[in-house]
């Protein structure tokens, strides 16, 4: 199987989707909080959508399987 991976061109930031990894509705992120997010702060775990993000589900969504 793949090790995928998210990349961020921007800040270089690298996320392997071994790693447990959420979906996320801004809609449902508090203003403050999503600001506070993007500086750096964590999101809380309520405000994932439930939608995990792996590397067994991305390779099947891709046809990497």
């Amino acid at each position: 199987m793949n090790d995928l991976f998210i990349y961020h061109p921007g800040t270089g930031t690298v996320i392997s989707l071994s790693d447990k990894v959420y979906l996320c509705s801004v809609a449902e992120i508090d203003p403050v909080e999503y600001e506070d997010m993007l500086n750096g702060a964590s999101v809380d775990v309520t405000f994932h959508k439930g939608i995990r993000i792996s590397n067994y589900n991305m390779s099947n969504f891709f046809g990497w399987a």
